[in-house]
Parts: structure tokens; sequence; C-alpha cells
């Protein structure tokens, strides 16, 4: 029976619940999430203390998101606090005064537990194996240094968007930053990384951002270039998007940065100290792209507390598919099985033929994608599974996929050569390569050649047995009994093959040596 996680993250600027649902197998998928901006960092006093009205005034959310965790009927709940709290001079007291007003048990982070939580919900849902991640919250910025997957280094520091433009933006008039200001607040932020040598001796590296900061930079650069794939999670921006915002964003009035398309009214004003902070960071690191997850501290936390012994999944691409499948999908698993078996069995043999273009660890990931996931669509509607499938692809957030890869996996899983994929390639030209369409029409092809061979799910063909020669591929099959529903679509599917391929396709039916 599937149960119900909660994990709560009370931040320097803003206040989240999210609800796991989760299945006896650990399949996993998001059901519930809220947020509410709470800016806690802009309550702590001068004399670095939050007094107890400033816990009332978030009292009623807290117990609101408790109420939706029992409506949920959540079985376990883990409630974290970050920066805001963490670096009040009256920690200890605030956790009672939460308690006493909500009856919610707090944990307070630390920034190294802030950081490792980070780097658990990056890897676990991106196929990076080396990388620096910067978390910038409202009141801290953890860094963290990662390579093979290993987090090597951790630090925070106790300054983010929010506090940052407290101290640095005071003397902004109507939104606008002076050279000035910036300059300043660059100065120390470089100054504050100087005594950890570890972020200035791995050049090279992709910054992969965490947060609302780079996020929101994401969102706007799609707006702006009018990018085909709206999804943030994977999506990469090169050193001269985020300079083109550095010197566009600071200067605008703040009634008009408001204004902005992908920009969300709570954050127009720390937008640019996150800026100034992710891209001095950034080039005193030498970072060579940056990348956004859209996985992180909260995610990282449900992994901790489902997993706590090896919460480092092995594959990340592979445990997002599970999650996918687990959940109401109509498909046989024995089936997409056979399909993928198939298509891989089938490239190992034509491989050779393509050798000039193929990337067969990309290759084999998209025929993994595609080969299990061709017929999520029918959960929604069975006569238009593939436009469906095509949709849920491209908007799921498959982990381990950048954006190239789910554009493909999409177009591949829902190959129709005469007119979609036509269509959805010119759709996605800015995000393809220009030889992704040869990719394309090979890949698919393969994969409507494999589909076609258990095209009644049965596993009826027990054995495939392709060879390559004199331009053509034959596949001696063997079955239990005769396989008129492959037999059937083997031929729909020929012609869309050997032009793809320019080989000559034949099969032979034999009986099965276990029937």
């Amino acid at each position: 029976m599937n149960s119900k996680i909660g994990i709560m993250d009370i931040g320097s600027n803003s206040i989240r619940l999210v609800i796991y649902e989760i299945t006896e197998t650990g399949a996993y998928r998001i059901v519930q999430e809220c947020k509410e901006a709470a800016r806690l960092s802009e309550k702590v006093g001068t004399n670095g203390r939050m007094e107890r009205e400033a816990i009332r005034s978030i009292a009623p959310l807290l117990r609101q998101f408790i109420t939706v965790c029992r409506m949920h009927e959540v079985v376990r709940m883990r409630a974290a606090a970050t920066a805001a709290i963490r670096n009040a001079a009256n920690s200890d007291e605030i956790v009672q005064w939460i308690a006493e007003e909500t009856g919610l048990t707090l944990e307070i982070l630390s920034g190294e537990q802030e950081g490792y939580a980070g780097f658990l919900g990056v890897v676990n849902t991106m196929n990076v194996n080396d990388g620096i991640i910067i978390d910038i919250g409202g009141g801290s910025t953890e860094i963290t240094l990662f390579r093979e997957r290993q987090r090597l280094h951790t630090v925070s520091f106790p300054f983010g968007a929010v506090n940052t433009n407290s101290r640095f933006g005071q003397e902004v008039r109507n939104g606008e930053w002076s050279p000035q200001q910036i300059e300043e607040m660059e100065s120390f932020v470089r100054s504050s990384l100087q005594d950890h040598d570890w972020i200035f001796s791995n050049p090279g590296l992709p910054f992969i951002g965490l947060g609302g900061t780079l996020r929101t930079l994401a969102k706007i650069n799609q707006k702006r270039q009018d990018y085909s794939l709206p999804v943030t999670h994977h999506y990469e921006m090169t050193t001269e998007d985020v300079d083109y915002f550095y010197v566009s964003l600071p200067h605008l009035p703040y009634e008009k940065r408001k204004k902005t398309a992908g920009l969300s009214k709570d954050r127009a004003d720390i937008i640019v100290p996150g800026l100034v902070i992710l891209k001095t960071i950034f080039e005193a690191a030498h970072g060579s792209t940056y990348l956004v997850s859209g996985a992180g501290l909260r995610d990282g936390l449900f992994h901790e507390l489902v997993n706590s012994e090896k919460p480092v999944v092995d594959n990340p691409l592979i445990t997002s598919i599970r999650n996918i499948l687990s959940f109401a999908v109509p498909v046989s698993e024995e089936h997409v099985k056979r399909v993928n078996e198939y298509a891989v069995r089938l490239y190992d043999e034509l491989v050779d033929v393509w050798a000039d273009v193929s990337s067969s660890a990309m290759d084999k990931r998209l025929l993994l994608t595609a080969a299990t996931l061709y017929k999520t669509g029918a959960a929604l509607n069975y006569y238009h599974f593939r436009q469906h499938s095509v949709f849920w692809i491209l908007h799921a957030g498959i982990g381990g996929l950048s954006h190239q890869e789910t554009v493909l996996a999409a177009l591949i899983a829902d190959y129709h050569p005469k007119n979609r994929t036509p269509r959805l390639l010119r759709t996605h030209a800015d995000i393809l390569e220009p030889s992704d369409e040869e990719r394309v029409h090979r890949l698919g092809s393969l994969l409507q050649l494999a589909i076609g061979m258990d095209r009644s799910e049965s596993g009826i063909i027990t054995s495939i047995n392709p060879t390559t020669g004199d331009d053509a591929l034959h596949l001696r099959l063997e079955s239990m009994g005769e396989p008129i529903l492959e037999q059937r679509e083997l031929e729909a599917v020929a012609k869309d093959f050997q032009k793809a391929w320019n080989l000559t396709l034949s099969w032979s039916i034999l009986p099965s040596s276990n029937f």
C-alpha cells in the first residue's frame, strides 16, 4: 500500500511543503506542493534575534501546512529550517516557540547538511558526474564541489539574496543599482571566498544552480528566446546569457523590472543581489556553463529520510522511468523490457552502419527512455496515446536527460516520419543539433521495429537474432506460435526502417526451441 511523506522547508525567503507518494517498492512522485513567501531573513533584528511576534506571523501558515498533511494522510514528516533560523542568535528559542505555536518539531540544518541535501537533489536527477552546485537562498549560499557523483567539499556562507539586498540595496533608488553598489557587493562576495582554495582550483566545471535565482533567470531567458521547451530542470544557460542579465536587470526601475516576462513580482527586488552572488562566484571558480536543477533541498531531505543508508541513486534515468511507470501507466512492464531489449539488440547489430555520427551511450539512453515510456499516454487516452506520450516525456522532467535528449526521446517514441516527426523537428530546432534529424529517423524506425516484434505484448516471439550483410538486415525470429499481429506490424514499419537505414529488411520465423 502506498504511503505519503511530507517535507517542510522553512527557508529564509519562503516556506514550502512538498508531499510525496511512495510505493512499497520505493517509487515516488510529488502529489502536492504549497509555497508562501515569508522573508524570514528580514525579520532578524539588529541584535541578531528573531522575536516571537515574527514566529506568530508564520504560525497560521505552518498550521495550515500541517492540516494539508493530515488531509493527505501523511505518515512521516520532516520539517527543516535553514539560514534565517540557523543564524539567529536565539535559534533554540525559535524552535521552542514554533513547537508551542504549531506542535511542529523543527530540525535546524547546518550549512553542511543543507549543502549535502542539495547535492542529493542534483545527483539523483541529473546525468552530471562532475560539477559545482550553488544554492542561493534568502539568507545563505551553499557551494558544493562533486566529482564522479561524490561530494568532496561544501561550504555555507551567511549571505543570500534577501539579506544582501537589505545590506547593499538600502540606497537603491527606484530599484536601480548603481555600478558602485554592485562593485561593493562583488568585493564582499569575493573576499568571503578567500579561505576556500578548492573553489578556485577546479576550473571548467558546470555550475548547477538551485533555488530561485538561477531558476528565475532561466524562465526569463526562455521567454526572451522563445524557447520551445518551457521546462527549467536541466536547462542550460551560457555565460553570455547571464552576462546579458547582469548588464540589464540591475539598471531597470523596480516597476519596470516587475513586468519582465518570467520574473515573479515577489522576486523582483532580490533577483539583482542573487544575480551578483551567482556571477561573482561563477567567475571566481572559472565555471564553464550554467545548469538549472529543479530538484534540490527538499528532494535531498526526502532521500535522506526514506533511503538513509543509500541516499544516492545508482542511475537517475532508470529511477525516473521507474517512478513514472509505477503510477497508473497502463503498460506491461515485461512488454517494455522486451521492446528495449529488442531495440538494443538491433542497435548493436546496426551501430557499425552508423559509426560516423552515432554516440552509443547517448543512443541507448534515448532508446531506453522511448521504449519504456512510448505508451505512457494511454493513461489519458489509448487511441491517441502516442501524442500524449510525447507531451508526457517532454514535460515530466525526466531525471538524467538533457533538454536535447528529452526532445529526442519524445520524437523517437512517437516516430511518424510523414507528418508529426517533421513538425516536431521544426518546433524544437532551437534545441537540436543538425545531426539529430538523422538520429531521430534511425532510432525512431528501429524502435518501431522493436515494438512490432511484440505487437501483441504477449512475448510470443521468444528470441531475435539480427544479422547484417550485403546492405540488408535479416531477423531470425523464434516464436511460440504463429505471430500474426507481429508479422502484420513488421510489414507496416518495414518501409520506414529501410528508408532510414538504407537497408533491405527481411525476416524468418521459426518455432521456439522452448515451445
